[in-house]
């Protein structure tokens, strides 16, 4: 003898349970992790960004419901491209940065403008080509994997831009600095902004490698680094 369906109420609790598990994966992955590696060594810190955004990419990689092609697309940073318009804003966006960024400087360590670059010039360089990779893994865990996961958490876009760009500028708790972690919110909220209005993981993690290579160049990038845990 056939069994009659489930009562809706039913149906609708099993939606409720498996939201509410990964409103707990979202706190543990992207609240509790990053608080715990503020304790570890730098080196931990710097191996747990790598690793992330290898499980990011792996993750998403193996998902039949994601765009692979999504994860990279150089197309998108030509500038008669699909996002010229997103880019010319990220550009633009990146000027104001820049002039934030010097102001910030200047009344906070004056000593500091373009230290790096000019003492350290050999090391700076090697900065400027690695960090956009740092930038990348980041952007992998931070956007298209966290908005694929757990945006649909969110009722709207405002809030999954706000979601990912805070969550973004907490996981600087990692490198022991609370301007490292407001500045990083700021930054966070505008990649999030591009990512949500263009799906370009290209575009975002250049926008991404932009706003760290000038933070390091102009004398901010001290503010981004630790090497040493937080204590008592």
């Amino acid at each position: 003898m056939a069994q009659p369906p489930e009562p809706p109420v039913r149906t609708q609790e099993r939606r409720d349970d498996g939201r509410t598990a990964r409103t707990f994966e979202l706190v543990a992955l992207f609240g509790v992790v990053p608080g715990l590696l503020a304790l570890a060594p730098r080196w931990a810190v710097s191996l747990g960004i790598l690793a992330s955004g290898l499980i990011a990419i792996a993750a998403l990689a193996l998902d039949p419901s994601f765009t692979r092609r999504e994860l990279l697309r150089p197309g998108d940073l030509v500038a008669d491209g699909p996002h010229r318009k997103a880019l010319r804003t990220v550009l633009l966006r990146a000027v104001a940065i820049a002039a934030g960024l010097l102001a910030l400087t200047a009344l906070r360590s004056p000593a500091a403008l373009f230290g790096f670059p000019r003492h350290r010039p050999a090391l700076w360089a090697i900065v400027m080509v690695l960090y956009p990779l740092s930038a990348y893994a980041q952007e992998l865990v931070y956007r298209p994997f966290f908005f694929h996961r757990y945006g649909p958490l969110f009722a709207t876009p405002g809030r999954r831009i706000l979601a990912s760009g805070l969550l973004f500028g907490w996981a600087h708790i990692m490198v022991n600095n609370v301007l490292a972690i407001g500045l990083a919110s700021i930054a966070g909220i505008s990649f999030a902004s591009t990512y949500e209005r263009s799906r370009s993981t290209t575009l975002v993690s250049f926008e991404h490698a932009l706003y760290g290579d000038l933070a390091f160049t102009i004398g901010l990038g001290g503010v981004f680094y630790s090497t040493v845990r937080w204590v008592g």
